[in-house]
């Protein structure tokens, strides 16, 4: 599918090494230039366009004004500043007004603007997506498991690309991926993005319960239907009505459950257990299973066709040790989160530590990190530096030389990270530059120093 980008540019030749950098970003990039802010506001009337690359010193519009104009033009498309060498309070404004992202003009910019396109554009494939669900603000997230869906890396942005278009139909989906890295997650989006938001979202383990209690859980029961069966009770499906079923590890749903369930997706109906008539069933099905489904069924374990009519649209979830690139990102949201919970804030994360995190393989995947994260906040004391020693002694153990970035731009990284993220939530920059522990000058010395770093190394 085309990416296309508008560059605001009134320097020919920034614009011209700007527009190279972009399309080399990956196959099918076209980037459509404007010199002046008047004319990228008739080029925003392209619907096609999905980011903005701007500069803040145009022949008809500077500073500040540029950003609110494109801000207002297209509210739903992120903006990446690029502002020059100093000019730390208009990056910190732009941040304010509700840029995505800002790049200052170091000399090698050009490396690192392409990534930040790419962590916008990540971050607005779900923008859409009810914001409890991202942050992790309904208890059945687990916290701070909405971090799942920061997406630098290809192989995590194709899955929010097709969790698009899943979410827009009512077709059976299969999560396929490792325990750990955010499939429920993944199916409430789903369902919060799909034609019946509103409508219930039941969650059922097929490992969790016998085999008699998950038949009766998911399709009911009358009165009477077995021992203990005292009054007639409605399954899942039923009470889910129109909404959705998600069923986590269906790979476990013994074989009486699986003939049940290819009932329910061949004919759209369900028995009650006990009941002589079967009732219509509207709920949509979305399952997700931590084991390969074409094993089980060369296995003998899981019935062929049930597999073919689960898979209709299949989406398979990469382990966090194959998106290695999200991790600083990662680590930087679950710091805040944690810190913001359990009010205390620690002095982050040295250098030793980081790098022990980006050599661990995280077995455990995102659930992994944030329940390590979370961890740390509380061990630490207040305003501590997190050092390798205070991490798991497994974490300990991993090779840092199994890991190939560099030190420092993962340094770079997580720290420009935190700062943004306290520029946008504090009311002012010196209340930022409090929240993180030094001086106003300090903030500015320290966004002066990581537009250049975080683009090197």
């Amino acid at each position: 599918m085309e990416l296309h980008i508008l560059l605001v540019a009134g320097d020919a030749d920034h614009a011209d090494a700007t527009r190279r950098a972009l399309v080399r970003m990956e196959a099918g990039v076209r980037v459509t230039t404007a010199e002046r802010l008047e004319s990228a506001l008739v080029a925003l009337r392209d619907p096609a366009i999905r980011c903005v690359v701007t500069d803040v010193r145009l022949p008809d519009a500077k500073g500040v004004r540029v950003l609110k104009a494109l801000c207002t033009a297209r509210r739903d498309l992120p903006v990446i500043v690029v502002t020059a060498n100093g000019s730390e309070q208009l990056a910190v404004a732009a941040m304010k007004l509700g840029a995505a992202d800002y790049v200052s003009l170091h000399p090698r910019y050009a490396e690192e603007l392409p990534v930040l396109v790419r962590e916008a554009l990540g971050r607005s494939v779900l923008s859409g997506v009810d914001e409890a669900c991202l942050v992790g603000g309904t208890p059945a997230l687990a916290g701070t498991e909405g971090a799942a869906f920061v997406a630098t890396t290809a192989n995590m942005r194709a899955v929010l690309a097709l969790l698009e278009r899943a979410a827009r139909s009512t077709v059976p989906v299969l999560l396929e991926g490792e325990t750990g890295t955010g499939k429920e997650l993944l199916a409430r989006a789903t369902h919060r993005r799909g034609p019946r938001p509103q409508a219930p979202f039941l969650v059922q383990n097929c490992a969790a319960i016998p085999e008699s209690l998950l038949e009766s859980e998911l399709f009911g029961h009358l009165r009477g239907a077995f021992t203990g069966a005292e009054r007639d009770r409605r399954g899942l499906f039923e009470a889910a009505d129109d909404g959705t079923v998600f069923l986590d590890e269906i790979g476990e749903a013994p074989p009486a459950v699986q003939a049940k369930l290819l009932r329910v997706l061949q004919h759209e109906e369900v028995k009650a257990v006990g009941a002589d008539r079967a009732r219509r069933m509207r709920a949509r099905i979305v399952a997700a299973t931590n084991r390969s489904l074409e094993a089980e069924v060369t296995a003998g374990r899981f019935r062929l066709d049930l597999y073919y009519r689960l898979a209709v649209f299949p989406i398979r979830v990469p382990p966090l040790r194959h998106r290695m690139a999200d991790l600083p990102a990662l680590v930087a949201h679950f710091l805040s989160r944690c810190e913001e919970r359990e009010r205390r804030a620690t002095g982050g994360f040295d250098g030793d530590a980081l790098r022990a995190l980006q050599a661990h393989a995280w077995p455990g995947n995102v659930r992994e990190l944030a329940n390590e994260v979370h961890r740390l906040v509380l061990s630490v004391d207040a305003g501590e530096r997190i050092h390798r020693h205070h991490l798991a002694p497994r974490i300990r153990a991993a090779d840092p030389a199994l890991r190939g970035e560099p030190l420092a731009r993962i340094l770079a990284r997580v720290e420009l990270a935190l700062i943004r993220q306290r520029l946008q939530q504090q009311p002012t920059k010196s209340a930022a530059a409090r929240s993180l522990g030094i001086t106003r000058e300090a903030l500015y010395a320290k966004l002066r120093r990581l537009g250049t770093a975080s683009g090197g190394a």
